[in-house]
């Protein structure tokens, strides 16, 4: 959460300096709690988790690195989801996040096994996220199409 107060006012909204997107580490705090919630970040998930940041969210490779080593360490460190989930609230767009879960469906079908916890957390960020019911299947189903 440290890293989160110094580069943004998370009350506000305002970025306190320059530095490596909050908005794409938080987004890749909550893709990397999916990877871990099975307790089992094989190496498809991994790779799944740096496609999606590179195509799909813009990441370029120089700063992908860091980026994943930032959020992995937020996420390790983190007592609740809320920090990641109110930022992407203020800022996020419905079609943003529903974007984000179906990247999130992505990372848990990555292996092949739909655990029970990755299901659990999807459910969960999504609530916390305020995603519509019919754009959680929507989001679901798009990631399913794309195995």
């Amino acid at each position: 959460m440290e890293f989160f107060r110094q580069l943004f006012d998370t009350d506000t909204g305002e970025v306190q300096k320059e530095g490596e997107d909050p908005l794409h580490l938080a987004a890749a705090a909550l893709l990397i709690e999916i990877a871990v919630s099975d307790e089992n970040f094989c190496e498809e998930e991994f790779n799944a988790l740096e496609t999606i940041l590179k195509t799909r969210m813009g990441i370029s490779r120089p700063k992908l690195d860091n980026i994943i080593a930032q959020a992995r360490a937020e996420q390790r460190d983190a007592t609740s989801l809320h920090q990641f989930t109110k930022l992407l609230n203020q800022h996020y767009s419905p079609v943003q996040k529903r974007d984000l879960v179906q990247y999130m469906w992505l990372i848990a079908y990555a292996d092949g096994n739909l655990d029970k916890y990755e299901e659990y957390m999807i459910r969960k960020i999504a609530d916390l996220i305020h995603l519509s019911h019919s754009d959680f299947i929507l989001a679901k189903t798009r990631a399913k199409q794309e195995l």
